[in-house]
């Protein structure tokens, strides 16, 4: 009672700083984070019926946390040719593909296809004074973000895991026998800060590139598992992701996977809620084919903007060009434009009905959207707060916000899809909810960490978060 009436003291007095601007009381910049975390705390609440058994998997590893300019230098590579690369095969080919998203600020993933290559980088890599061993894997790292936050929820983890990752993982995690691996698998994590240089460019903003050579994940060797034990389980709610990393095989097997965790996905009961966690992937037919075959088969969809983005340029989606965006921060209206166009396309409607697709999680450097069939999804507005908390939280590495370390890096000024009203954001209501050709809207905008301290994960972070806030109604069909 004493931190509610607080927080209604605090924002209560705050009213004697806001300016009047275009009929919208806006906070001085200085106190638009503070007022933020304030408001906040009195919006974000648990759904009246929260999940409690979730079955998650199936992409897990050792990730080796590196600053990705110091390995450059210590394998004498010089800034080269700025390349979008599929896959890696060389040297060379790491010094491209880095030095594109380095001086894009975007984060990305490829696998590397060169196992001989791929050792000689990470035995460099591990002999570097920073080096570190952290939980890798979207899935596992979902896994352990809900085990930490909410420790009453029982998780079955199903993904390869090795001597060391068993180690790493909390010990909370139930975790089947069939997925124990005798070598862990290594993924390489070359994080970088906003303002670094190499070379000649410079870092617009702190994030990460990831390569691996990965047996296990690129082939989904534990899927069937997966599958397996689902009803065994008896989960309420099930989390998957890796199928960016199928990337780096022929298109006959990728097709032939895509196959066995479609018909896994058809088997699960309609009631039974399914989120899909997408990455970074660079082959339009693969993407192509995750849309049109998988998509239709899950509840729930997380991505960022380079892979939403990119997804409507493979899918034939609104601003297709905008996955070569350089710099700056995804327009809103572009970025509500292709989530609508996600859920009208692959998702459920009264003209497609057979589609289970009724959530679209969105999250970028700088805000959130959530966009929903109404009536399936509940408490979507607490759902976008709390995973934008929790970006600020994890990049700060801190379990209460400090206003001093944060910065608002959401414009003052948007539109919330193409063809609306100019927006004036007021920093006192920051999260927004709007509905749209039958959809319905919620957007948080980020308060972004000024001295990051590890991007990794994060959104796995935020998206694990934001489902935990969220409650899965019915399935309408």
């Amino acid at each position: 009672m004493f931190i509610k009436a607080a927080v209604v003291a605090f924002v209560a007095s705050s009213i004697y700083f806001l300016v009047y601007k275009k009929d919208v009381f806006l906070l001085e910049e200085s106190d638009a984070e503070r007022n933020i975390i304030a408001a906040w705390s009195s919006l974000i609440k648990l759904p009246s019926k929260s999940f409690e058994r979730l079955v998650v998997g199936v992409n897990s590893n050792v990730d080796l946390i590196v600053s990705g300019v110091d390995l450059l230098k210590a394998l004498k590579l010089k800034p080269g040719e700025a390349q979008n690369l599929d896959q890696l095969n060389s040297l060379n080919d790491l010094q491209d593909i880095f030095n594109f998203f380095f001086t894009k600020g975007s984060a990305a993933e490829r696998a590397f296809l060169n196992e001989e290559v791929y050792k000689q980088i990470t035995r460099t890599a591990e002999s570097l004074e920073d080096a570190q061993f952290y939980i890798g894997g979207n899935a596992a790292l979902m896994a352990t973000k809900i085990s930490s936050a909410f420790p009453n929820v029982k998780i079955q983890y199903i993904g390869p895991v090795g001597p060391k990752l068993r180690d790493l993982l909390p010990q909370s995690l139930i975790i089947p026998e069939a997925s124990n691996i005798p070598v862990d698998e290594i993924h390489l994590i070359m994080e970088y800060q906003v303002g670094e240089k190499w070379g000649d460019n410079t870092a617009p903003v702190a994030t990460r590139f990831i390569t691996s050579f990965d047996e296990s994940n690129s082939k989904a060797t534990m899927i069937e598992t997966f599958f397996e034990n689902v009803k065994p389980f008896d989960p309420d709610l099930i989390l998957l992701s890796g199928l960016h990393l199928l990337e780096g095989q022929s298109q006959e097997f990728f097709s032939q996977r895509l196959a066995v965790i479609r018909n896994g996905l058809n088997n699960i009961p309609r009631e039974l809620p399914v989120h899909l966690e997408l990455a970074s992937m660079a082959n339009k037919k693969f993407v192509k084919e995750i849309l049109e075959q998988i998509t239709p088969a899950i509840n729930s969809l997380g991505l960022n903007e380079q892979e939403l983005s990119f997804s409507a340029h493979a899918g034939n989606g609104p601003h297709p060009q905008q996955f070569a965006q350089t710099d700056g921060q995804p327009d809103v209206h572009k970025i509500s434009d292709m989530i609508l166009w996600v859920l009208k396309t692959f998702g459920y409607s009264k003209s497609n009905p057979d589609s289970k697709l009724s959530r679209v999680h969105f999250h970028s450097l700088t805000y959130h959207i959530i966009g929903t069939y109404p009536g399936v999804w509940k408490n979507s507005p607490s759902a976008v707060a709390a995973g934008t908390r929790m970006a600020g939280m994890q990049a700060c590495d801190v379990d209460i916000i400090d206003p001093d370390s944060v910065s608002l890096k959401f414009p003052k000024k948007f539109y919330l899809h193409t063809g609306s009203e100019e927006i004036v954001f007021n920093a006192s209501n920051p999260v927004i909810s709007w509905q749209r050709e039958g959809f319905e809207f919620s957007l948080s905008p980020v308060l972004v960490c000024k001295k990051p301290l590890k991007t990794v994960g994060l959104g796995d972070s935020i998206s694990a978060t934001g489902l935990m806030y969220s409650e899965f109604n019915k399935m309408i069909r």
